[in-house]
This record gives structure tokens, sequence and C-alpha cells, in this order.
């Protein structure tokens, strides 16, 4: 039962629904991004296995994490975001600046050390992303409904997940409680994450969903 918490089940039944709703999508961008969602998905899992059966670190493990992430979320927004004229040679920039982040932060420790400063870096990225992207939105004459539109969803699931990750990092000596700052697991810093994991699969289902729907 301990692999059952609220981040595997919402990450896995964000999978299951991925998989279903976009396995047949005509966009290679979506119909390949439960791939990552797998990912994501066995990366919790065995954390909790590496932490609580063998009683091991687990860092090297969300480490490999980095690179799959970078670029399932970098060609999304890419993809939403060429309509708008973002050049591929942008997104290639960035693959290799995060990639060189990413490089220099973890081979030092042989990937024992957590890729702390870039995983912010591309944090930063995603919300100023995702508010260019709500900007273009709004500026755009072409109507669309919000509320079945599933690049809105999965962008707004997206922004409230790294903005409040990226926040609560930022204050995380402020929001740690101190009778409990040596148990992870009471710390409002870990209840807030499982809100923002909630909010980010939700988004991002419901996103999945409403792309089924367009397409069919």
């Amino acid at each position: 039962m301990q692999y059952f918490t609220v981040n595997t089940i919402a990450e896995w039944i964000c999978f299951f629904i991925g998989l279903v709703c976009l396995t047949a999508d005509k966009d290679a961008v979506w119909r390949r991004f439960p791939v990552y969602l797998l990912i994501v998905c066995l990366v919790e899992t065995g954390g909790i296995y590496f932490r609580e059966t063998l009683h091991r670190p687990n860092t090297p493990l969300y480490n490999g994490l980095v690179p799959p992430e970078c670029v399932a979320v970098s060609s999304m927004f890419y993809y939403l975001l060429k309509p708008y004229g973002l050049k591929r040679k942008i997104l290639v920039a960035w693959f290799i600046l995060v990639g060189s982040s990413f490089l220099i932060e973890t081979l030092p420790g042989r990937f024992s050390r957590y890729a702390h400063h870039t995983i912010v870096l591309m944090a930063v990225m995603y919300i100023v992303a995702s508010l260019y992207y709500f900007y273009q939105v709004l500026k755009d004459d072409h109507y669309v409904n919000l509320f079945t539109y599933a690049p809105f969803w999965w962008v707004s699931g997206t922004l409230i997940f790294y903005f409040g990750g990226t926040a609560t990092n930022t204050f995380f000596e402020y929001l740690v409680n101190d009778v409990v700052a040596d148990s992870i697991h009471y710390s409002l810093r870990y209840h807030i994450f499982k809100v923002l994991n909630v909010l980010l699969y939700g988004c991002w289902s419901y996103a999945f969903i409403c792309r089924y729907r367009q397409m069919k």
C-alpha cells in the first residue's frame, strides 16, 4: 500500500486517461505525451521502492527524469506557441542550455546531487512560456471555448504546478513548521506539493479528454 500515495494515484490516472484519449491523436506531440507520463509514474513508484524498501537515495532516479521532462514539456510549449511565431532554433538553444546546466550540476557528483538549479531554470521558463501563451490567446481574434479547449487546460495545469512549486521552494524555510521540520511527510511543503500535483494532473487529464472530444 506504500506505493498508493496521492501523487502516484494522480499520476497513474492521468497516464491511463492520456493513453486512452491520445493514442490515436493526429499530432505527434499529443500522441507521445503519455510516454512521458509513463516515465513519471515509473520514476515516482521506483523512488518509493528505493526509499522505503532498499533504503537507498533515490536522487539519481529523479535526476533521470529531468531530460524527459524537459523534452516533453518544452516540445508541447513549442507546438502551442509555434503558430504565434516561435522559431525552432529557440527550442534547440533551450535544449542546449538545459542540457549543459544539467550536466554541469550532476556530473561532478555522478548524478547523486539533485539538479536543483536546472529544475529551477526549467520552472521559471515554463512560467514565462505559460504567461506568454495566455497573452497570445487573449490577443488572438479567433474565438475558442476555453472550457473545452485542451491547450488552455494543459497550460493552466503547467502554470499552477511550476509557479506554485517555485514559490513554495523559494519560501520553504518560512513554510515548514519547526515542530515537524525533521519529517517531510508532515511538512507544509509536502502537503502543498501534493495539492499542486493533483491540480497538475487533474488539469492535464481534463485537457486530454477535451482533446479526445475535439478529435471525435
